[in-house]
């Protein structure tokens, strides 16, 4: 591809800023817990991968490919955390992807944090952000490259906070930062829509296709300050109780057995056998 890049000032090859993903955000990603070498719950983010392919039209990705990469990749690590990166590939200057171009596809598996929320398994404090995310029905759901409406949030954070509670532009809840919700709220255990925004977490599904009651209904922010308890759920927190939002405390400050068998299921491999690929 013809032309000429600098990064940072220095010469470089021109072909690696004509990657999609870096010129538009134009791809997927995936985030996986690794617990003795294996990809937890690889069948799920593998199947919201090629969910999120068939949204954005791109070619269904190879998944046992992907799989056999990952074991190489993660082999002999008891924990940590592995990315996975899909790219619509590389095109020149212009929105309009090169019919021949091929997805680009990255992976990388690293040590469990250390810092943050992931370095323990204490209940989290949440903070509500004030910003607002967008409606885009035909992204909702899925885990596209775009996450600039994140980063922001997670600049909102205090210091002292945990976590943040994103809410769409009629101000009900839809997930946190990097988390979904599950909220107890009058003897009931719900979790917020996300056909029109959000990411449909793992551990989430998990939940509505357990035997556990869980109602996927639309909960107003100011609703979160009278439930019993509130939960984040995400493939590297599994289900982790919340302690207080905005200063706000829950009555419910652990794990209640009624969800101790999804949180367990969360760092499991799940392999290849049970997809539906």
């Amino acid at each position: 591809m013809p032309g000429h890049a600098l990064l940072d000032g220095e010469p470089a090859p021109a072909g690696a800023f004509a990657d999609r993903a870096c010129q538009f955000g134009d791809g997927l990603f995936e985030t996986l817990a690794v617990v003795d070498g294996q990809p937890c719950l690889w069948c799920l983010h593998a199947e919201r991968l090629s969910e999120g392919c068939a949204r954005l039209g791109l070619p269904r990705p190879d998944t046992a490919l992907l799989l056999d990469e990952a074991r190489r990749l993660c082999a002999g690590r008891e924990r940590g955390v592995l990315k996975i990166v899909l790219s619509a590939g590389r095109s020149q200057r212009g929105y309009a992807r090169d019919p021949d171009a091929a997805p680009v596809r990255w992976l990388q598996c690293t040590a469990w944090p250390e810092q943050g929320a992931l370095a323990h398994t204490a209940p989290l404090r949440l903070y509500s952000c004030r910003l607002r995310l967008a409606h885009q029905p035909r992204l909702a759901g899925i885990k596209h490259l775009n996450r600039l409406e994140q980063v922001l949030a997670r600049s909102e954070l205090p210091p002292e906070a945990d976590e943040g509670v994103l809410c769409d532009p009629q101000g009900r809840a839809v997930e946190a930062i990097a988390a979904n919700l599950l909220v107890y709220l009058d003897g009931q255990w719900l979790t917020p829509p996300l056909d029109e925004c959000g990411v449909a977490g793992t551990v989430r599904r998990l939940l509505l296709e357990s035997a556990l009651p869980v109602h996927v209904e639309s909960v107003p922010h100011a609703r979160l300050f009278a439930a019993d308890g509130l939960f984040l759920t995400s493939a590297l927190l599994g289900i982790r109780p919340v302690a207080s939002l905005d200063g706000h405390t829950f009555a419910l400050q652990e794990r209640p057995p009624e969800l101790e068998a999804v949180h367990r299921a969360a760092f499991r491999f799940a392999g290849e056998t049970a997809c539906n690929d």
